[in-house]
């Protein structure tokens, strides 16, 4: 069948039902143009292999994340809360689809700003040129996939404050801010962007995101993170940067029913314990409600008995609850333990 067929709401109830239909089957596609020929298959249940080792390890330390959902857009915010100078590090992820006549770039530039005084409107703006540092499998949009990139931003983040990022035509086709799911998709198409700041602490901070970043996988994945030295204090915090989560078909919720568990403990999601989670599922798009969605930056304090004094891996395991599944791709993990 042809895409022109269906508009772009129709073909992704249709994926729906064919996940349904046939679980061992590649995603439906959504919109756009098809894969290009070899392109990754579409996203599965998936063990990722672990333990995932940290990317980057910091001493007498704390951190803090956030980020913006960028499909069909091309400027957003990014506000940091709670992270104490001086800046150890701040990393800077974005993530984008990407069709079968533009694939991604091993370097790609995009702008950054930082508030240069009190008012927000006092901005200075530079390029800066990130690493891809991964790609996966498309998450059910139909695109030849997923592309991970991150920036070293640490000299230009002065802890908590605003700060923005513009992309261009190389990540976002489109920059309307239309309804991703009004209309048919056009590649690149993108995700969105996150920061991960590091700042001053009392804490070992860890960050993965080899390992772990463009796993595309649907309706489940397990991994676990390892935790060098150790935990040495409770409650932990672990944040989780995920691509393409949502309540369903854009506001009409149907999708967001996965589950976070660490050590086999429910953390996340229906039926999640409160004094360990929240009863909201961690990927439905929260960054960008009601939308676009497409991004989540979620935070767990975790306390015992999900995790011990001691403990050197960090089980993750995330599933799927009720009739129907979504495609995700992790970013990055944060830990402070």
């Amino acid at each position: 069948m042809q895409d022109n067929l269906f508009d772009a709401s129709t073909r992704r109830a249709l994926a729906v039902f064919l996940w349904l239909a046939a679980p061992a089957a590649a995603c439906a596609q959504q919109g756009g143009a098809a894969p290009a020929t070899g392109a990754t298959k579409a996203a599965a249940p998936l063990a990722i292999v672990s333990p995932v080792q940290p990317s980057f390890s910091f001493t007498s330390a704390q951190y803090a994340t956030a980020g913006v959902p960028l499909r069909n857009r091309r400027i957003g915010a990014i506000q940091i809360t709670g992270v104490a100078a001086p800046v150890k590090r701040a990393l800077l992820y974005w993530a984008y689809l990407f069709g079968p006549t533009a694939p991604p770039p091993a370097s790609q530039a995009i702008t950054f700003c930082n508030t240069a005084g009190s008012s927000a409107l006092e901005t200075s703006c530079r390029a800066v040129t990130g690493t891809k540092i991964a790609t996966g499998s498309d998450v059910c949009w139909g695109s030849s996939g997923i592309a991970v990139y991150r920036a070293n931003v640490t000299n230009y983040v002065r802890a908590s404050g605003l700060y923005q990022v513009v992309l261009s035509g190389a990540q976002s086709a489109v920059g309307n801010g239309s309804d991703p799911w009004g209309e048919r998709v056009v590649f690149p198409a993108a995700e969105g962007a996150s920061l991960v700041v590091v700042g001053a602490g009392t804490r070992k901070v860890a960050i993965y995101d080899a390992g772990l970043a463009g796993q595309s996988f649907r309706g489940a994945v397990t991994y676990s993170l390892a935790l060098p030295g150790g935990v040495s204090s409770t409650p932990m915090l672990w944040d989780s940067i995920v691509a393409d989560g949502q309540t369903g078909n854009g506001r009409i919720a149907g999708l967001a029913r996965e589950t976070t568990y660490i050590n086999n403990i429910k953390i996340g999601g229906p039926g999640a314990n409160l004094d360990q989670g929240v009863t909201d599922g961690d990927f439905d798009g929260s960054a960008g409600w009601p939308l676009p969605q497409l991004w989540d930056v979620t935070g767990h304090a975790l306390k015992l008995p999900v995790v011990h004094l001691g403990a050197t891996t960090l089980p993750v395991k995330v599933t799927s609850s009720g009739t129907s599944v979504d495609c995700l791709s992790p970013i990055a993990n944060v830990t402070a333990y």
